[in-house]
């Protein structure tokens, strides 16, 4: 609880932060702001994409314990919230044919795995590039609490962090070596 809290206060604090500086040093129409977090969110999610790849089709079902996600399972987490989030804070239309709370029952491939997060970050991307300096000012409730679309993007960014990290946590248990740290 008090690291959701700290995450929150961070989230909130690099909203407040970034809203002074969104407005300059524009280019291709996106903010500083936009052009940051595209880019380190691009980082994160190309090794999370290239970790994913990393895993046997067999090892996609490992988890550390029963009752713990497996790999696909943490895998299809990051891209249900990816489209979740977008939609419903980032006011991007939900793709046709696209259920995130269905993604446990219906995919089950390696390859259908990767391919729902690789769409699902293209998604965020998507999201983010489209909105404008008001749009990431404006007021939203993120879970209950005030906060802003831009609380929401840096919400998004750490939560594929997050995940990032336990994919990485389970690849080491497992025996995949991070292609990055070869």
């Amino acid at each position: 609880m008090k690291t959701s809290k700290l995450l929150l206060a961070a989230l909130l604090i690099g909203g407040l932060f970034g809203s002074a500086f969104a407005g300059h040093h524009k280019k291709d129409g996106q903010s500083l702001f936009q052009q940051t977090f595209l880019a380190t969110y691009a980082v994160e999610t190309d090794k999370m994409v290239s970790l994913a790849e990393a895993f046997t089709a067999e090892g996609m079902e490992w988890r550390p314990a029963e009752g713990v996600r497996s790999v696909r399972e943490a895998i299809l987490h990051v891209a249900g919230a990816n489209y979740g989030l977008g939609a419903r804070f980032l006011g991007k239309e939900m793709p046709e044919g696209i259920n995130p709370r269905q993604f446990n029952k219906t995919i089950k491939s390696k390859e259908d795995t990767i391919k729902v997060l690789k769409d699902s970050i293209q998604f965020v991307k998507e999201a983010v590039g489209s909105l404008d300096e008001a749009s990431l000012a404006e007021s939203i409730k993120l879970f209950g609490n005030d906060s802003s679309k831009m609380g929401a993007v840096l919400l998004l960014g750490g939560h594929a962090y997050e995940h990032l990290g336990q994919l990485i946590a389970y690849a080491r248990s497992s025996g995949v070596v991070p292609p990055w740290s070869m």
